[in-house]
């Protein structure tokens, strides 16, 4: 039987449907995903300082012991060390829970109009996707890689402002990044278009992939829950923040002890 091969009309259409297939899929996906973030980060500004608290006590708690350690061992260089150690990491938490804040803030649930226009802005940026169109050529396919990260990155942090602006004028965004500029029109050639074919199918199936298991994780059923009962994530902080205050005691209880064996040994060690 002769085998029929498809015109470039009709991989056009097939292009045209995947290209309106990726595109619901990537709109569902950052709704859904910005949806659980924010309920997310509801959860961690609640909690922020019962978080904190903890994670400065294991600290306490971990370099104590190393300065015990090195104290009973008779190793002055390494108890300096534990000492330098434990407040370039406390330090550190505190510039991590910064940033974490920061991010939680920008966690906004998405309005009903920012809703509304993500498939139109995910429309326009799938026709920005051509994986193969520039493989070829080196320094235009890093820029290609660029403007992807880019958009890929935008999604995740769920910047829809970002999203938009990219949708909205690609090439002014290449410009504005001193990236190479692309010439991003639409193949014509039968065999770009089967390949374009095919690499859309991946990617719808790569998105709607990140789409179940995002579906699958305990924050999502959480959102869902927080949706059908606005006060449940009030009532789930204040259940989280009376285990956490449980913890903390356990946790100072540990960090008191080893302060007063660190405290014994220090007053028996002659001076000087």
């Amino acid at each position: 039987m002769k085998t029929t091969h498809p015109t470039v009309e009709e991989l056009r259409q097939l292009v045209a449907a995947a290209r309106s297939q990726l595109a619901a899929a990537e709109a569902d996906f950052t709704r859904e995903q910005s949806r659980v973030e924010a309920v997310h980060a509801g959860l961690f500004q609640r909690l922020r300082g019962h978080y904190q608290k903890r994670d400065r006590l294991r600290l306490a708690v971990d370099y104590r012991q190393k300065f015990l350690d090195s104290f009973i061992r008779d190793e002055p260089d390494e108890v300096e060390q534990a000492e330098k150690d434990l407040a370039q990491a406390k330090a550190q938490l505190d510039e991590d829970y910064e940033k974490m804040a920061a991010a939680a803030d920008k966690r906004k649930p998405l309005t009903a109009g920012q809703e509304a226009e993500l498939t139109p802005i995910w429309q326009k940026l799938v026709m920005l996707y051509h994986p193969e169109r520039f493989k070829n050529e080196p320094g235009k396919q890093a820029a290609y890689q660029q403007l992807t990260a880019a958009i890929h990155q935008a999604k995740h942090r769920g910047d829809t402002e970002l999203l938009r602006k990219i949708a909205e004028d690609p090439e002014g965004f290449q410009v504005q990044h001193g990236w190479a500029t692309l010439d991003l029109k639409d193949v014509e050639e039968l065999t770009q278009l089967k390949r374009l074919h095919q690499a859309l199918g991946k990617e719808i199936a790569a998105v709607t992939d990140l789409l179940n298991k995002l579906r699958e994780i305990p924050d999502f059923e959480l959102c869902q829950i927080a949706e059908q009962k606005p006060g449940m994530v009030e009532e789930l902080a204040a259940e989280r923040a009376k285990q956490l205050e449980m913890e903390n005691v356990e946790w100072e209880k540990q960090a008191d002890l080893l302060a007063q064996a660190i405290q014994k040994l220090s007053e028996k060690s002659p001076p000087g």
